[in-house]
């Protein structure tokens, strides 16, 4: 039995479009084999998009640090209490953009959302909706899956807050397509979305080699090269092909539906011609 791990942006998804009909296609023939599907994805369930053009085994979310198979909770980490307050004081003292993602969406200030919309406008030509935002404080107590931050142009970037807080914390670029100093999101170090196939593996008492990785970004590196299957998008960053077993199309070029032939070959239904 082999298992799936989809990134969703850049990879099932193209940014601000649905799922291209090939890969929702494929998925399903791959399904039906017998194969299992899941999401791996640094968005919080909350933020995730209507995927249910697909009956999912699972989801590997907020980038490893919740994994859910089968409607069942298998892992569930949080940032402890004092490392978010030491990390807040940090990004605000330095005039940086907080979202902060939690179990039940991801809190920002106005501030932040109008420059996360510029940013998309201005680098991408069209907002990535993401469900789950929420402009306001974040509640007292509140359990935290993982901050993301905005620089303004010119500001305190991506490159000095990384060499601030590591190795306490990982911070991993962006992966929507701004340029590298004006986002990036952090995590506890040893979060990873590699982290979350192998607690998806071991709870099927699968291997490795039973793993096929797909995705498009630098957060994608973990899982590509820990499961025994990576695949890099044809649009995925050069370092994410480099550490890639091999490199499938664009993903509005049958992207998925050419990974899923290369692993599965012509038993996943039709040629790679086919429409």
């Amino acid at each position: 039995m082999k298992c799936f791990f989809l990134d969703i942006d850049g990879t099932l998804l193209p940014f601000g479009k649905p799922a291209p009909r090939s890969a929702v296609i494929s998925l399903k023939a791959a399904q039906a084999l017998g194969c299992r599907i899941f999401i791996a994805t640094g968005r919080s369930r909350a933020e995730l998009p209507d995927l249910s053009f697909l009956d999912f085994d699972g989801f590997i979310c907020s980038a490893g640090a919740s994994v859910d198979v089968e409607g069942e909770c298998i892992r569930d980490l949080y940032i402890p209490d004092a490392d978010y307050a030491r990390l807040s004081e940090y990004l605000s003292a330095h005039g940086l953009h907080t979202l902060v993602q939690t179990a039940e969406g991801t809190y920002m200030s106005q501030e932040a959302r109008d420059l996360f919309y510029e940013y998309f406008m201005k680098y991408i030509g069209r907002i990535v909706a993401l469900n789950g935002l929420i402009i306001g404080d974040v509640p007292s107590g509140a359990k935290v899956k993982k901050l993301l931050f905005l620089s303004p142009e010119g500001g305190w970037g991506v490159s000095r807050v990384k060499q601030d807080i590591e190795p306490g914390f990982t911070l991993v670029p962006n992966t929507v397509g701004l340029p590298y100093e004006l986002m990036a999101e952090i995590v506890m170090a040893g979060v990873d979305k590699a982290d979350g196939v192998k607690a998806v593996l071991d709870h099927y008492g699968l291997e490795r080699e039973d793993g096929v990785a797909i995705g498009d970004g630098a957060n994608d590196i973990g899982m590509i090269t820990y499961a025994g299957t990576g695949i890099a998008m044809g649009n995925a960053c050069n370092e994410l092909k480099e550490a890639a077993d091999f490199v499938t199309s664009d993903i509005e070029d049958d992207g998925i539906r050419n990974a899923i032939f290369h692993v599965l070959g012509g038993s996943c239904g039709g040629s790679k011609e086919e429409g």
